[in-house]
């Protein structure tokens, strides 16, 4: 059986912040998750240096991570990379099916040590990363089990947030608890809006949209689904 956790998001980088003057917002996407003992980035936002200055701000130390996990390789996703190396050098980055030479000489050229996922992969008790989801580009999801189900950190969500869902769920044989992070509603028509929520919150217990989720999206939950939404922007600390 496994147990209730503590797991917390701190998230560092996204469109909007919760204090401008105190936490840059920057269209991009950072997360620092504190699940199992372990110290995971999701993905590194646009800006090596937006990465540097909120992190500090929100004290988050980033020399404790053992574990970086890129969704995908768009700019807004790993262009704090430089950072991450200087701080925390050596640490393995896992990055998506056919990523590409270059970023992976990108990633060893500031000291950490990219790791291609070909496949569903386990990084650690009760961790794992999705296999790659083709939207264009190949992404991956990283997913948390938790005594209450399945915590999926999202960059984007390409593909469509409903099919990757019914893929984990599958694979996993398991619920969905939680989601944080993109949904790539930004710039949908309403109609396709509305009928993903309408269908995404009978599979989830909570959404945490963030980056590329869109304003319209937030508006939707907060008026429809209430119970549903958890707010959350640059400076927030999501506890699930």
């Amino acid at each position: 059986m496994i147990e209730n956790i503590d797991l917390t998001a701190s998230i560092i980088v996204d469109d909007y912040s919760i204090d401008e003057k105190r936490i840059r917002p920057v269209h991009g996407l950072s997360i620092y998750i504190e699940a199992y003992n372990n110290v995971i980035l999701f993905d590194t936002g646009p800006d090596a240096s937006i990465l540097q200055e909120n992190s500090e701000a929100l004290g988050v130390d980033l020399s404790l991570v053992d574990t970086v996990v890129i969704s995908h390789i768009h700019t807004d996703h790993i262009g704090g990379i430089p950072h991450i190396g200087w701080v925390s050098p050596a640490v393995k980055t896992y990055i998506p099916y056919a990523s590409g030479q270059q970023i992976e000489n990108y990633i060893k050229k500031h000291g950490l040590v990219p790791v291609e996922v070909m496949d569903w992969l386990r990084i650690s008790n009760n961790i794992v990363i999705s296999k790659s989801f083709y939207g264009p580009p190949w992404e991956h999801v990283l997913i948390i089990r938790t005594g209450k189900g399945l915590v999926l950190f999202t960059g984007c969500a390409h593909k469509g947030i409903l099919s990757i869902i019914e893929e984990i769920t599958s694979y996993l044989d398991d619920e969905v608890y939680a989601i944080v992070g993109g949904l790539h509603l930004d710039k949908a028509p309403y109609h396709i809006i509305t009928n993903t929520l309408e269908e995404l919150v009978k599979k989830v217990k909570y959404i945490v949209p963030l980056h590329c989720s869109g304003n319209l999206t937030r508006t939707i939950l907060l008026q429809k689904y209430p119970d549903k939404l958890i707010k959350a922007f640059a400076g927030s600390i999501v506890n699930l």
